[in-house]
């Protein structure tokens, strides 16, 4: 698990848990597995490249390969790319594990650009596992790391690999029992964390975060997202069971389902409990597990990455366009939102749960999210106020006393958000991660496998964050400075490594197979080819720190030796499944690396700002034959006064966009007057395009485009000056099959005589933009 420490472990000597876990864990045994290993090993990214992206190898030696020619070869055995290597050997490797290697020498084929499939590298009679290039060459990889969230489910959810758990009728204890309180109620559902069983606020929030934020940018990895299997099925789950742990009577956000108690049985077979199935789970707290509550005053991290989650939630079963629609449903999300959020206004203390496995730094990251979801569910001004003061307020990040982006730290989520809502805030956003980005490049550039993470509990989160941020900013900025990191890091996670292993099961030719994971572990009883699929393992760390995290012993025979020799003491891994210092798999670990392939394997790399190619308002009564397209603004208003009724219409032109269909795209319209609160719809009209905006035959009332076969966007709920957003990629995308351009109408259907002013592209700033990824 991805957490500290428990306060007794610190009273322990690092001097003494040295000693016990060198000899306990078999780092000494190590030495003696194969002394001096003999060869060439080649690491490359296992699943492959985009045909334009860096493409860097690492090759260990036991001989010094300078001047040594290399071969690239197809999948039909013909050398397609060869060079020498370079004389310069980056060092020795696998001191920890008795490798020894002496030489080691980075190999860039990054002109190699031919897509294809069965890739290899050759060097003398050595080859490389094989690889491909490709444009989507990650694209299936966010499907597959989902697969692991439905064997963490709890409850009546259809879990994989278990039977339905902690709910009433099951051999295991019901969840839960609120401290003290005199009985149960409903708190079933969520996601374990780990290997354990215990459901935490913390990391199920930022985890359903994180899903639906990748799912809105890049819905392309995602083919069947409402399917049984699906992303939106997925998130369901957490979504459901955060409301469960709200309480909108008692004014209570809980924190947690069981607690410490059910984590210290985690001693896989040293422990009779830890062999406890999910659905027989009752040796430890009996009828009930505890749910216990955020101390008082505390709660605002917690409401924060809850808000985002049910706002997200709201948006995306609120679209009838889309492929979870349920009204009813989305109403119920966003109301529980709108009330967590405000609870955690008030509520600015810092809550995690009862054993502080997982502390938490801050709250304004998870508010910022949170508002920014909230005003994209609702289009109220003052939500996106708040998250670019939250956001604010929080400030930089690169120079925060840990800079490690995971679960905690969600600033990078923040910013990109605002940002993507508000065309205003690109610049600060940017900012930010970029200063950030240039942290951890330099950090990266200054370590032997260009790693950005510093070793510790949770490397590969860290990592997958690091490369999500550069493909934020490639997004948002158009710029590709931090691309090379972002493929550094996946290509490590994928088998460029020192132990050619791909860290996410499934994924390449070679992956870890023994995750510390007690449902793996009980599987494997009666089938031993049970694998985890769609997991992440949880990262390295340096030997030092492993011989104070890692206090179990490791079991004997479960490594390949030819693997385990390449650990070196700036980096420990073991795929030994009582391994929880660097290979328990948890939920927010796998949620990083799905966004990880998410981002890098989705459809374009950059966002791009579409300004309109027309833009004009048409009024009734007299003056339904004048045309308005040369006007600084775009009038609307409903009146059931003749002559006082204002449309606004809005097209934009998109045929010089290649593919056929886009992974989001957001109309972005700045109101400059309000003389009330009033929701505006926002249609999308269908092959009617043609209108012209000013001059001869110009738009008026009386030839403004029909609306057959129009569709409703959503509403723009107006209340005051600034920027409104909303997600038009249904619409844009069922306009990609035909001429590919697009035609907007808002308009005010209630008729209360309020006026609403928005900036035309006549004016001078804040123009009408249309945003698309």
């Amino acid at each position: 698990m991805f957490k500290v420490l428990k306060t007794y472990t610190v009273l322990l000597t690092v001097a003494i848990l040295t000693t016990a876990i060198l000899s306990a864990c078999g780092m000494r045994e190590e030495n003696s597995v194969q002394a001096n290993a003999s060869g060439i090993f080649i690491r490359v990214n296992q699943v492959g490249y985009s045909p334009g992206a860096s493409k860097v190898g690492m090759v260990l030696s036991s001989t010094n390969l300078s001047g040594v020619r290399y071969d690239v070869y197809n999948s039909s055995n013909t050398s397609v790319l060869n060079g020498t290597i370079s004389s310069a050997s980056k060092g020795s490797w696998g001191d920890a594990g008795g490798a020894n290697i002496p030489y080691s020498y980075a190999l860039d084929f990054s002109s190699l650009n031919t897509i294809g499939n069965g890739y290899y590298i050759k060097i003398n009679t050595y080859k490389s596992p094989t690889f491909n290039i490709d444009p989507a060459a990650y694209s299936s990889l966010a499907d597959l790391s989902m697969k692991f969230f439905k064997v963490q489910r709890c409850g009546n959810t259809n879990p994989d690999g278990h039977l339905v758990c902690h709910v009433p009728g099951s051999n295991s204890s019901v969840d839960g029992k609120p401290d003290g309180a005199s009985g149960t109620k409903d708190f079933t559902g969520g996601w374990h964390d780990a290997s354990d069983y215990i459901k935490f606020m913390s990391t199920i929030g930022h985890v359903a975060d994180v899903m639906l934020t990748t799912y809105v940018h890049h819905p392309e990895v995602f083919p069947e997202p409402g399917s049984i299997n699906g992303v939106l099925t997925e998130a369901k789950v957490g979504l459901d069971f955060i409301q469960k742990m709200w309480d909108n009577t008692n004014q209570m956000l809980y924190m947690e389902v069981a607690d410490g108690l059910d984590h210290d049985v985690e001693n896989d077979d040293l422990d009779s409990r830890s062999k406890t199935w999910p659905q027989n789970d009752n040796t430890i707290y009996g009828a009930a597990r505890p749910v216990h509550p955020s101390p008082a005053g505390t709660g605002a991290n917690l409401a924060g990455k809850a808000a985002a989650a049910l706002a997200l939630g709201a948006k995306i079963w609120g679209d009838p366009n889309g492929p979870s629609y349920n009204a009813a449903l989305a109403s119920s999300y966003l109301t529980a939102a709108q009330q967590i959020y405000t609870w955690g206004k008030t509520r600015t203390g810092i809550a995690g749960d009862a054993d502080e496995f997982y502390v938490d730094t801050d709250y304004k990251d998870d508010m910022a999210w949170a508002a920014a979801e909230l005003y994209r569910a609702t289009g109220t001004a003052s939500y996106l106020t708040e998250a670019k003061a939250y956001s604010d307020s929080a400030g930089e990040w690169y120079n925060k006393s840990d800079t490690s982006l995971n679960w905690s730290r969600a600033y990078h989520w923040a910013n990109y958000e605002i940002a993507s809502l508000d065309p205003t805030y690109k610049n600060t956003a940017a900012g930010r991660i970029n200063n950030h980005l240039n942290l951890k490049k330099n950090y990266a550039n200054g370590q032997f496998w260009n790693t950005s993470s510093d070793p510790k509990w949770g490397t590969y989160e860290a990592m997958s964050n690091n490369a999500v941020e550069a493909m934020m900013y490639q997004e948002l900025t158009g710029n590709t400075t931090y691309a090379a990191l972002a493929q550094q890091q996946i290509d490590f996670m994928l088998g460029k490594n020192p132990w050619g292993v791909s860290m996410l099961n499934g994924a390449g030719t070679t992956w870890f197979k023994n995750p510390r994971h007690r449902v793996t572990t009980l599987n494997r009883v009666t089938n031993p080819n049970y694998q985890l699929r769609g997991s992440w393992s949880e990262g390295f760390e340096t030997s030092a720190q492993y011989a104070v995290d890692q206090q179990d012993p490791l079991l004997a025979g479960q490594e390949d030796p030819a693997i385990v020799q390449f650990n070196d003491n700036r980096m420990i891994w073991h795929d030994n499944r009582r391994d929880y210092a660097t290979n328990e798999v948890t939920i927010s670990g796998n949620a990083a690396g799905m966004a990880m392939v998410a981002f890098m394997g989705g459809g374009s790399s950059a966002s791009t700002d579409y300004t309109t190619n027309g833009d004009a308002y048409v009024r009734d009564g007299t003056y339904e034959t004048t045309n308005y397209g040369t006007a600084s603004t775009i009038d609307i208003k409903g009146d059931p006064d003749a002559g006082y009724n204002r449309k606004g219409f809005v097209k934009f032109d998109l045929t010089g966009r290649a593919g056929t269909s886009v992974a989001s795209a957001l109309l972005k319209v700045y109101v400059n007057a309000a003389s009330a609160a009033t929701p505006v719809k926002v249609y999308g009209l269908a092959g009617n395009d043609s209108w012209i905006e000013s001059g001869t035959g110009g738009i008026t009332w009386n030839n403004q485009p029909g609306s057959t076969n129009a569709v409703l966007i959503g509403t723009l709920n107006v209340s005051a000056a600034g920027w409104y957003t909303i997600d038009a990629t249904t619409y844009v995308n069922s306009q990609f099959g035909g001429d590919k351009k697009v035609t907007f109408k808002l308009q005010v259907e209630n008729n209360n005589g309020a006026s609403i002013s928005l900036n035309s592209k006549e004016n001078t700033a804040n123009k009408p933009v249309l945003t698309v990824n």
